[in-house]
């Protein structure tokens, strides 16, 4: 169902979620604003590139040809937030854990209304002309660059999501993704995405359908 570009130098932790209820409950949200708050004791006074995970996520922005000294993965501009101690937002119920799981584990997260998608899902380099709106309304252009993309083409990216196939209120089923370099420890991987889908499941009800890495 998912398949990878053999060149590109990552893997997925894929996880199906089922029969969700996707509210507005902040429990997510507060672990995440206590978790920033954690880091900024332990780690305001030192290089954000000297904090313990962070270069995972340069190395997966490397592997997929972004430079992450210009723009800073999801989970290190979380971080980064969270240590200059900005406003976090609250989205919904399923984002924020995703958020949440994300400042956790340092690692690019997104998380897709699966009813929006239709399989099968390759993860590959974007092709000419290829584009979609992202969830900061602008148009993303993605020729050259790592994308996610269905049998209607791109929906998203480890740097900004489709609108199209953004998690709502409405969303009964969904995707979670956590990206990471080849080179990661997939034991841990494997492990951070059962936790992932753990904290969904326990916030969000529902039912695990699914749990892979790509590639095995």
């Amino acid at each position: 169902m998912w398949s990878i570009d053999p060149d590109l130098a990552v893997q997925l932790a894929v996880i199906r979620l089922e029969q969700l209820t996707i509210t507005n409950d902040k429990k997510a949200f507060i672990e995440m604003t206590d978790l920033a708050r954690s880091y900024r004791a332990r780690f305001a006074e030192i290089p954000i590139s000297d904090i313990p995970g962070v270069q995972a996520s340069r190395s997966f922005f490397r592997a997929i040809g972004l430079d992450p000294t210009k723009r800073r993965p999801s989970s290190e501009a979380l971080l980064n937030r969270a240590l200059k101690d900005k406003e976090l937002y609250s989205v919904n119920s399923l984002v924020d854990v995703g958020n949440w799981c994300s400042l956790d584990f340092l690692l690019p997260i997104c998380v897709y209304d699966a009813g929006k998608i239709d399989s099968p899902v390759s993860i590959r380099l974007g092709q000419a002309d290829e584009s979609y709106i992202g969830l900061n309304d602008q148009e993303i252009h993605l020729e050259g660059r790592y994308c996610l993309a269905d049998s209607r083409g791109p929906f998203g990216s480890p740097v900004t999501d489709s609108i199209h196939t953004s998690v709502t209120l409405q969303t009964r089923e969904a995707w979670l993704v956590i990206f990471a370099p080849r080179a990661f420890d997939s034991e841990l991987l494997r492990q951070q995405a059962a936790l992932f889908a753990e904290r969904a499941l326990e916030i969000c009800s529902g039912q695990l359908r699914l749990l892979n890495l790509i590639p095995s």
